[in-house]
């Protein structure tokens, strides 16, 4: 017994001693972004926006990529007065000519990329027969064949040459969780979390960071007014701004974050649920697809 005491004591004593060590090292700068250059996927709307404005602030070179030129020239005038410098490109990061053109016009402009922001993505719910062939495909190339892809080819011709840069893959708490009537959506997302692991080991000691961005509910163009308070009549969730979200990713990228968990208290103990008692993250799961509005409202979402 004697023994096992003093094993508790010096276990406690060193994990106070970690988390204190943890709580005082000195943190990296925000100013290290200044003139860094920043390409956002995503950016028309959305986190993608409230991202490329947080970078813009900061005094970034910020590189906006999306579908939808009106919507991208917004955000450019929105941004101009802040960033250092502003490139839109308009494309679809599914194509591989058009990802190709992202990497050659931003790098004819800047001569390098330090950070790669994979943010463009789709959702859609329902159960899995709601789902055609074309729009399961279409989930997976968005969310995560195109990062996958975009970034080897960012790595490839940009970061390792360099020998430095920063990947930040927006992810989900869906990417952690295995949740009912959202399951090619979820696929994607697990599969951006497993590409993120591996990259990071993959790449140690190269000088390039690899961050997983594990927000909730963010208020977007996918999180409807509708369907916001479809998700409020659950209760325990809440919806963040995207602008309070792209300010945590910010900050957790400059203090070399690996792994970012946002959301309220729910999606967080959620996740430790799922990890630590995964038969009880599917009680739970089960019993909200059979017994409350779960499936309808993620309908809602297309």
């Amino acid at each position: 017994m004697k023994i096992l005491e003093r094993a508790f004591w010096i276990g406690l004593l060193t994990g106070m001693v970690y988390w204190f060590w943890r709580y005082i090292s000195p943190r990296h700068s925000t100013l290290v972004l200044e003139n860094r250059v920043v390409v956002v996927t995503g950016a028309s709307s959305g986190l993608g926006q409230a991202l490329a404005v947080a970078f813009a602030r900061r005094g970034a070179r910020v590189v906006l990529v999306g579908r939808q030129p009106e919507r991208l020239e917004v955000v450019h005038r929105e941004i101009e007065p802040y960033a250092t410098a502003v490139l839109t490109i308009v494309a679809d990061i599914t194509r591989y000519e058009e990802r190709q053109r992202v990497i050659d016009e931003t790098l004819s402009a800047f001569s390098g990329i330090d950070v790669l922001v994979n943010g463009a993505g789709i959702a859609v719910g329902g159960l899995l027969p709601d789902h055609s062939p074309e729009q399961i495909q279409d989930i997976i190339d968005t969310n995560l064949t195109s990062a996958i892809v975009l970034t080897r080819d960012v790595l490839s011709l940009a970061m390792l040459p360099q020998n430095h840069g920063s990947i930040v893959n927006i992810g989900s708490g869906m990417g952690r969780t295995g949740v009912p009537a959202f399951s090619p959506y979820v696929a994607s997302k697990y599969g951006l979390s497993g590409f993120s692991d591996s990259l990071r080991r993959e790449l140690a000691g190269t000088g390039i960071q690899v961050m997983l961005v594990l927000p909730g509910w963010v208020r977007s163009g996918i999180v409807t007014f509708d369907v916001e308070q479809a998700i409020r009549f659950f209760r325990t969730y809440a919806v963040d701004t995207a602008e309070t979200v792209a300010e945590e990713i910010v900050e957790g990228l400059v203090q070399g974050r690996n792994e970012l968990v946002l959301g309220g208290w729910f999606e967080r103990l959620g996740l430790k649920i799922e990890r630590y008692a995964p038969w009880l993250a599917t009680r739970y799961w089960v019993w909200m697809k059979n017994n409350t509005p779960w499936v309808s409202m993620a309908r809602k979402i297309d």
